[in-house]
C-alpha cells in the first residue's frame, strides 16, 4: 500500500509541474541580431521565438544567429521588417526547417483563431492549457502567439499586435517562457507566468478571424511583459511541433 500511495503523489506532481527543461531552452534576445537588413531585430519574435526550441532540439548542431537568419529569410518564414511574422509563415517556416534538421516531423499542429493553412489546423480555435502543456517535452515543443489587446469599452478586447514566445515548462497555475522581446531583459530569463480564462466579451480588431467571442481564451497575467500599447495579453494560437 505504501508504494501505491508514492506513484499516486509522484504521478500528481508530475501532472501540475514540468521545469525539466527550463535552463536548457535558449532565451535568445530578439535585438541581438543587429544588422540593419533584418531590421535590427525588432520584427523577428517568431523566428528567435523558434530558434530557441529548435536549437535546443537540435542538440546545438547549428549557429542560433545562422538558423535565425535562414528562418527569417523568403524561402522559410518569410518574415516581414513592418509586420512580424504570421502564423502561416511560421508554420511553413518551422514545417521545412524541421524536416532539414530532423527528418519527417511526428506533429506539426496549430490551436487558435488566426488564418493558417489547412494542413497544420487542429480545428480547434479555443487553445487548450492542456494541450500547451502537454507539448512541453524531451522531443517536442510549443510557440505561443500572444495577441496584445486594448479594453475597448465594457467587455470588449480590440487586437492592437502580437508576439511570438517559447513556452519552456509550466506549474500549476503558470506557464513558463521565454520572451525573445526586449522589454523582457537581455539576459537569460524563465518568465512564470500567471494564466487565467476570460469568461465572456468579445475580441475585436482588423485581423480575419474576428470579431469572435473572448469566452475561454488564455489571459497571460502577471510576469507578462505587456506591451506599453496593450492593456492586456491574450494566447490568441499555438504551435506545437513534435519529432
Amino acid at each position: 500500500m505504501k508504494y501505491i500511495i508514492t506513484l499516486i503523489l509522484v504521478i500528481s506532481t508530475q501532472a501540475i509541474a514540468n521545469s525539466a527543461y527550463i535552463n536548457e531552452i535558449p532565451d535568445f534576445t530578439q535585438t541581438d541580431i543587429t544588422e540593419k537588413q533584418y531590421g535590427y531585430g525588432k520584427q523577428l519574435c517568431g523566428p528567435v521565438a523558434a530558434s530557441n526550441s529548435l536549437f535546443w532540439l537540435n542538440d546545438q548542431r547549428i549557429d542560433q544567429k545562422t538558423l535565425i537568419k535562414r528562418l527569417v529569410s523568403k524561402n522559410y518564414m518569410n518574415t516581414s521588417l513592418k509586420n512580424g511574422t504570421g502564423t502561416s509563415g511560421m508554420l511553413r517556416g518551422i514545417d521545412k526547417i524541421s524536416a532539414e534538421l530532423f527528418g519527417r516531423v511526428k506533429l506539426l499542429e496549430y490551436q487558435g483563431w488566426r488564418k493558417h493553412p489547412a494542413q497544420y489546423s487542429s480545428g480547434v480555435k479555443v487553445p487548450s492549457v492542456h494541450w500547451l502543456k502537454e507539448g512541453v517535452s524531451s522531443d517536442s515543443t510549443v510557440l505561443i502567439n500572444v495577441g496584445w489587446y486594448k479594453l475597448d469599452g465594457i467587455d470588449t478586447y480590440k487586437r492592437v499586435g502580437g508576439h511570438w514566445v517559447t513556452l519552456v515548462g509550466y506549474t500549476s497555475g503558470s506557464l513558463i517562457i521565454h520572451d525573445p522581446a526586449p522589454r523582457a531583459g537581455s539576459s537569460f530569463a524563465n518568465e512564470y507566468v500567471k494564466v487565467s480564462t476570460i469568461q465572456s466579451g468579445t475580441l475585436t480588431g482588423n485581423k480575419k478571424g474576428l470579431p469572435r467571442s473572448a469566452g475561454g481564451y488564455i489571459q497571460l497575467g502577471q510576469g507578462m511583459h505587456i506591451k506599453s500599447s496593450a492593456d492586456l495579453a491574450l494566447i490568441d494560437g499555438a504551435i506545437k511541433l513534435k519529432i
